[in-house]
């Protein structure tokens, strides 16, 4: 198996620096750096479970997106919302940087983990994150999003389905990823001593419900790039 490694280093302003890799199947864009078990009991599938989520405790004792996230919870529960902090994200393909508060760099970490972690509800994302790019705008995660869900619909026409060229299965997709990142944030706040996690996934879950409003309107404001 081919790996794609993608690391995230955080240079803080008092000299601290923290890292945290997250190791992809370069072929799938399964996540292959995760704990086997978090032994955590946020981390427990029926803890504050998500409504829409088609696991079982007996095949899943563990949400897969809360064990991943059990190593970001615990090196970053002390840190505030707001500091600021350089972020390096070293990707087999470039190297990007920016200055941004701690909860803009973490939720770009987090989408990452989350989008890669074998949950149900998350996977079509999948594809997107192995392509990973941080930082990303509304309007450039709207492009992504779209661009490679479409792509999708071509292999399944390609073998023989039935493509979905009005994306409506995509704004469903995302209206359940709302509900997700909410169960989510409500898991992190109850371990939590700060709140740069918590916040970070509502930052995910609000370019989710502008991206489903943006979907139903039929992108509006990106039809004038083709013209």
């Amino acid at each position: 198996m081919t790996t794609a490694k993608i690391t995230y280093r955080f240079l803080f302003f008092d000299g601290r620096t923290v890292e945290q890799d997250v190791i992809l199947d370069g072929d799938t864009g399964r996540q292959v750096s995760g704990p086997v078990r978090s032994h955590r009991v946020w981390a427990q599938l029926e803890y504050k479970k998500c409504k829409l989520c088609p696991l079982k405790k007996e095949e899943h004792p563990e949400c897969p997106v809360a064990k991943n996230l059990a190593v970001v919870g615990d090196t970053f529960k002390s840190k505030k919302s707001f500091e600021r902090v350089v972020v390096y994200v070293e990707t087999p393909e470039r190297t990007y940087r920016k200055e941004v508060q701690l909860q803009e760099g973490l939720s770009s970490l987090i989408g990452l983990i989350m989008a890669t972690s074998d949950c149900p509800m998350m996977e079509f994302l999948r594809p997107m994150a192995r392509f990973h790019l941080p930082f990303s705008s509304l309007k450039e995660t709207a492009i992504r999003s779209v661009s490679f869900y479409l792509l999708k619909q071509y292999f399944i026409a390609k073998n023989g389905g039935k493509p979905d060229y009005d994306l409506a299965d995509l704004q469903k997709r995302y209206t359940a990823i709302e509900g997700v990142n909410l169960a989510m944030a409500d898991r992190i706040r109850s371990m939590s001593d700060a709140d740069a996690e918590a916040n970070s996934i509502v930052i995910l879950d609000t370019f989710a419900q502008i991206l489903s409003n943006r979907l139903s309107n039929k992108l509006p404001d990106l039809d004038k790039l083709f013209e």
